[in-house]
């Protein structure tokens, strides 16, 4: 067991402490090594500020001599009977984790198992979209009840000279690709990077491409809402302002037809929200447009991968050179609340393996898809009954 006789842990709980935080939480984030763009400050805090009135923050931070050397970033849930700590962030976040300063490991996820022994107030730590490499896996070692279940995959491209990439692809994709370049080199598309002092018109851009994109698809409510739209302009401001995320955006005679939310971590330029109008979608194999102008922005940076986060889509899957797991860790103040919890969430984790493994009967892969619509529903019920109380 480390010795903690040299750190005090804080446990903050209000919005203000929150804000307060910025200046030790962006040096923090810097000396992090497993540290993403999802856990900034920018990030989660803008997420806080649109998210945030379901839930009480619950951050506990660990200091030693006035330095901040780690945070573990959570939150409270109160509903339905249950209580439940979970990461600021879950839902909208790709990559969740503990942020700790390098060489301060062990005592960091000692304090905080600690700290979460003294809290009274939860029953299940619900820790979700954790990477292999995460720090919180070091909360594994708590003495209470605990599982680990596979969550979501990330399909990630090795960046390589386009020559090079091109030549790793399917010999149709090869061709599709190159003609789609050709396409949009003919009819003249441009593309740029955001600055600083168009982000915000760039980030209001690509809410609304990306709900023209989906038109007449199933979507997720929420992208639909006035609050998804002010978050993702609050956290694009900010994390460009950071040097940690931009929108790149296709264009034609002024018209963007084509944008994309890109965050930059240390190793890697990751793909989250896309949008194209429909006229790009009807024109072009508009993923392979995105696709190379992020593999170029992330070679131009010298990072090592692209990122494309969650979610195997197909056409993910034909360009990425391997997959990159996420994890959620469930951890329970005691057996009677977690039992049931960790139980539920075991047997869905292996149905979506199930079904992802393409061998699944099609009843399964039917009430999984009714659970995922229900699920939609209940949450946006939820949501719509907290509002009226």
């Amino acid at each position: 067991m480390a010795d903690m006789s040299d750190v005090v842990v804080e446990v903050v709980e209000d919005s203000r402490g929150f804000a307060e935080l910025e200046e030790e939480w962006e040096d923090l984030h810097r000396q992090c090594p497993q540290a993403t763009p999802f856990q900034s400050w920018e990030w989660l805090y803008s997420w806080w500020e649109y998210y945030g009135e379901d839930y009480e923050v619950r951050l506990i931070t660990v200091w030693h001599e006035g330095l901040l050397v780690g945070i573990l970033p959570l939150m409270l849930e109160r509903r339905w009977g249950h209580a439940r700590l979970l990461f600021v962030g879950t839902g909208l976040s790709d990559y969740l984790d503990v942020i700790v300063r390098a060489g301060w490991e062990d005592k960091v996820l000692e304090s905080g198992v600690q700290a979460l022994k003294r809290m009274e107030c939860w029953r299940i730590a619900d820790l979700q979209q954790l990477r292999p490499e995460a720090a919180a896996w070091g909360l594994y070692w708590w003495d209470g009840p605990r599982i680990r279940l596979r969550q979501d995959s990330c399909p990630v491209v090795d960046v390589r000279p386009w020559d090079e990439l091109l030549a790793s692809l399917s010999s149709n994709l090869r061709s599709t690709v190159r003609r789609a370049l050709r396409r949009a080199a003919a009819d003249g598309l441009q593309r740029k990077v955001a600055d600083a002092s168009s982000i915000r018109q760039a980030a209001e851009r690509l809410v609304a491409l990306h709900r023209e994109a989906w038109r007449g698809r199933t979507i997720g409510p929420e992208h639909l809402t006035q609050r998804f739209e002010a978050f993702t302009v609050a956290a694009a401001e900010r994390l460009a302002y950071r040097g940690l995320g931009s929108i790149s955006e296709f264009y034609q005679d002024g018209e963007v037809l084509i944008s994309d939310f890109l965050m930059f971590g240390r190793d890697f330029c990751g793909t989250y929200i896309l949008g194209a109008s429909q006229k790009a979608l009807q024109r072009y194999q508009w993923s392979s447009l995105y696709i190379w102008d992020a593999v170029e922005i992330a070679h131009s940076r010298d990072r090592s991968y692209l990122d494309l986060l969650r979610g195997e889509e197909p056409y993910k899957l034909r360009w990425s050179s391997r997959i990159i797991p996420t994890d959620r860790l469930i951890l329970g103040k005691h057996r009677t609340a977690w039992i049931p919890y960790a139980g539920y969430h075991t047997l869905r984790s292996r149905a979506k393996l199930y079904v992802r493994s393409g061998s699944a009967p099609l009843w399964i892969k039917s009430a999984v898809g009714k659970y995922d619509t229900l699920r939609h529903r209940v949450n946006q019920s939820r949501n719509e009954l907290d509002g009226r109380l």
